[in-house]
């Protein structure tokens, strides 16, 4: 058992003691059942990478009947100093391995003496308004309080949890970890004595491999904090994820977050797109920068409902990803797509690849590349099989056929079966194979969405998943997620898009808060659904269809627009929380910071809620020079100059609730 702080001292030197390391963080299982032991299975090690950023080692380790191989990918980045651990398991033999049980990723074990260990977690995204509030466990060496989980109930990741979470020894050491699976997972939390133990994986795997079989198992990415505050942990590890967690162009280029203005699917070619395209045309001073179509697009010839958002029957006919003609009588998007990329946008198009209803033709044609329940089946919720190679290498042609007809700029991918899709791996597992089908899922996924790299390298991809429950390591090293809570559709989700920037930036920086439900002319609603990316949909609030912009609605959105694209480059700097983490209450005052690091530029926005009573805020700014001077705008107000004294402690003053200040801020000659 290796001390913690000993650990990082390895981390910080990268090229010590790899072996030790492994064995430290090696994952824990049952084979043929007897606990797996790094010391008894045959064990090789490569060095496959070195840099000043990064070291990689491959360490390969053999079950001693020959049958299974330990894959273990160890990635040591001794600047923070992070380690990422990214086990596979390998069928090596030519028939069946013993019975695998119990498969923990990660485990971390080491003695403490501290009288309490508190974990920082934040819930995650149910479309309620609760979403993404804080809240903590603290582990005490006492039977009653000395042990904490994390489960999920859904087949998503970060539905229940987001999948990451802080582990605080003291104020100034303890882990920020992020567990990498996009299904099912858990987290258990053990404080005995003076020892603490911190493990995770998949909640349920008894299996056995079959010949040839290789499974990716969740990866864990943990940060040491050692000497450091919480608030410059924090800081550290949201700059590791910016930096090497988050997904590129290729010129290796982190990929901007985007100002879309957006339709509905089903909003006719000619009628309602080409206007709205042509309406941000003719307004440059907005600077929307893509043409996002959503759901109901695609189906038989039928009419769609025109007005706001995606219809009454988007959803029953996933699956069938022709165009449907009577809104597209052309049978692509294309003429849409020119029309977009000749008024300066990317062209943004919405699937949900691994759903098909009963009426679809892929499913009448191939009911085996679906799975569904086998107790009350839905016939709207069948799950397309990624294990499947044959239905992987459709769900891939299919897409990869209209990226290229419709000349789609960003991939955007839904998933509106989360709740059943537990339900449905656990009912189809062969009784010697309980969590296959879930590993060949997710590895399926991992695969469709590699390849859709590999083809299109300069092409973003963007994860909804029923609005942020998908939004794990992995994924979000792969995409952007532009709708990170369904529940911002619900009248007045201020204060729950405050929580969710405030409380997940720290682990999530590229997403977007869509403002759709917000009142027009309403600054406060607008400025709380800011994100790093800030998504518009007039057609929601009625115009094009039941009415046009008036002079004060185009005036107002410019000014909201132009706000929301200058914060944007601020999201690839460091994020500072500065008010203490969010529950859904109204009394009481939010605020974060956004700085540039190289530059010292950045800049913070206070929000006193519509119950607070308190005028004041006095806050703690992040990364300030108090021997230089600074230029400091307050939007819609006035720039003056603050020495950096005064700027790090600048106090906000509101006197009605339910308002905001923001201000940028440059340091000066």
């Amino acid at each position: 058992m290796m001390p913690l702080f000993e650990m990082g001292q390895w981390l910080c030197k990268a090229d010590l003691g790899i072996a030790e390391l492994a064995k430290m963080l090696s994952p824990v299982f049952i084979y043929a059942g007897t606990a797996f032991s790094p010391a008894t299975w045959q064990a090789t090690t490569t060095l496959v990478d070195k840099s000043p950023a990064k070291t990689e080692y491959l360490l390969t380790y053999t079950s001693p009947d020959q049958k299974l191989k330990l894959e273990m990918t160890t990635r040591i980045y001794p600047e923070y100093p992070v380690v990422e651990i990214r086990p596979v398991l390998v069928a090596a033999g030519n028939e069946n391995t013993g019975m695998i049980d119990d498969f923990l990723s990660f485990e971390i074990t080491s003695k403490l003496e501290t009288n309490a260990i508190r974990i920082r977690r934040v819930t995650g995204a149910k479309t309620v308004m609760t979403d993404f509030t804080r809240q903590d466990a603290i582990l005490q060496r006492r039977h009653e309080c000395d042990y904490a989980k994390m489960t999920t109930d859904e087949g998503a990741s970060s539905a229940t949890w987001l999948p990451y979470f802080g582990v605080d020894f003291d104020p100034l050491n303890g882990l920020e970890v992020a567990i990498g699976w996009t299904g099912a997972w858990k987290a258990n939390f053990q404080y005995l004595g003076n020892e603490f133990k911190v493990t995770s994986g998949l909640e349920r795997t008894h299996f056995v491999m079959r010949p040839g079989e290789r499974f990716v198992m969740p990866s864990t990415v943990v940060y040491l904090r050692q000497n450091k505050s919480r608030r410059q942990g924090a800081v550290d590890f949201h700059r590791f994820i910016v930096n090497h967690k988050s997904p590129r162009d290729s010129k290796g280029n982190l990929f901007k977050s985007r100002l879309p203005i957006t339709a509905s699917g089903g909003n006719k070619t000619d009628e309602n797109m080409l206007k709205i395209i042509n309406f941000a045309k003719a307004h440059p001073e907005m600077p929307f920068d893509t043409f996002w179509v959503d759901a109901a697009w695609y189906g038989p010839h039928r009419e769609t409902q025109q007005p706001p958002n995606c219809g009454p029957d988007w959803y029953i006919h996933v699956g069938d990803w022709k165009v449907n003609t009577w809104a597209h009588p052309d049978g692509n998007l294309r003429k849409v797509s020119d029309a977009a990329n000749a008024a300066g946008l990317k062209f943004l198009l919405w699937f949900e690849s691994e759903r098909a209803t009963a009426t679809t033709p892929v499913f009448k044609e191939h009911p085996e590349w679906f799975h569904n329940r086998k107790n009350n089946p839905d016939p709207n919720q069948n799950l397309l099989d990624l294990g499947n190679k044959d239905a992987w290498h459709w769900i891939v042609e299919t897409v990869s056929n209209h990226i290229k007809e419709s000349n789609i700029g960003i991939y955007r991918q839904d998933f509106n079966m989360t709740w059943v899709t537990k339900r449905i791996w656990e009912e189809n597992d062969e009784p010697d194979r309980l969590g296959v089908m879930e590993i060949k899922h997710i590895n399926g996924l991992y695969e469709f969405w590699d390849e859709l790299r590999r083809r299109f390298p300069d092409m973003l991809l963007e994860n909804c998943a029923s609005g942020g429950r998908r939004m794990d390591i992995e994924m979000m090293s792969r995409s952007h997620s532009y709708c990170r809570d369904d529940a911002h559709m619900s009248p007045h989700p201020e204060e729950l898009c405050q929580n969710i920037t405030l409380n997940s930036t720290q682990y999530i920086p590229f997403t977007g808060g869509e403002t759709f439900a917000i009142s027009m002319l309403d600054d406060y609603g607008f400025l709380s659904c800011m994100a790093a990316t800030t998504v518009v949909t007039p057609t929601d609030w009625g115009l094009f269809f039941r009415k046009e912009f008036s002079q004060e609605e185009i005036a107002w959105l410019t000014r909201m627009v132009k706000i929301a694209d200058r914060v944007r480059p601020y999201f690839q700097g460091d994020f500072y929380a500065l008010t203490e983490p969010l529950m859904d209450s109204s009394d009481i005052w939010c605020a974060y910071q956004l700085d540039l690091p190289k530059t010292n530029e950045g800049f913070f926005i206070a929000f006193r809620r519509a119950a607070c009573l308190r005028p004041t805020l006095a806050l703690d700014l992040g990364n300030i020079n108090p021997d230089k001077m600074y230029q400091v705008e307050i939007v819609g107000g006035e720039t003056k100059r603050l020495s950096g004294k005064e700027l790090a402690a600048y106090v906000v003053t509101l006197d009605k609730p339910r308002s905001w200040q923001m201000v940028f801020y440059k340091p000066v000659n």
